[in-house]
């Protein structure tokens, strides 16, 4: 499955390769996790002008903050997604597991600094055959692995693999999406002269 799912994918921009994930071979059957950083409301927008109706789980560690529980609203608003469901705590370990789906958060509301908090999602992904993994937490600056994999039989996808965090902050400013409001790193800003519009091809 994974090969196919490959060869099918090999070539294709995100976008192009959402479509097919999205509408034709995982119909219904197609999960997202996101934080509220810029590369998870990047894969956002992307998701949502093809399925705006695709299941997205809010990964946040306790406690949120106020701007962010507003943010997630402007953002689901202005993207027109109409799934979404906030998840803050792991489900329940009832027995010993073989696998774990988990996404690996930071807390920085902890008292002493910025603290790892793993948050398990076997239950809460049981339903679904394909995983968008977006929170992007730790996400490293290098392309970690493949775009499409398969981890405990469920195929999972890293939409923004090999893309740089300029390109990110490029598509946020060309798309006019805004940033959360306690992002304290200043953006530069781009200008459309600085490059193309980013959109369907990224």
């Amino acid at each position: 499955m994974l090969q196919e799912i490959r060869e099918k994918t090999d070539g294709l921009s995100t976008a192009h390769m959402l479509h097919y994930l999205l509408e034709e071979r995982f119909a219904g059957e197609v999960a997202v996790t996101a934080s509220l950083k810029s590369p998870s409301i990047v894969v956002l927008k992307l998701i949502s002008d093809i399925a705006p109706s695709t299941p997205v789980f809010f990964c946040h560690p306790q406690p949120t903050f106020p701007e962010s529980d507003v943010y997630r609203a402007q953002i689901a608003d202005l993207l027109g997604l109409t799934n979404i469901k906030v998840v803050t705590y792991s489900d329940a370990l009832a027995q010993p597991r073989s696998f774990e789906r988990c996404e690996r958060l930071w807390n920085e509301a902890a008292v002493r600094g910025k603290t790892r908090e793993v948050l398990h999602l076997n239950d809460t992904l049981s339903p679904y055959k394909c995983w968008i993994k977006a929170a992007y937490h730790e996400r490293s600056a290098e392309p970690q692995g493949h775009r499409i994999d398969v981890y405990a039989g469920m195929v999972i996808v890293d939409v923004l693999h090999g893309r740089t965090t300029e390109t990110i902050d490029r598509f946020m400013h060309a798309h006019k999406v805004p940033y959360h409001p306690k992002v304290t790193r200043i953006k530069k800003q781009i200008t459309v002269s600085e490059g193309p519009v980013i959109g369907y091809h990224f």
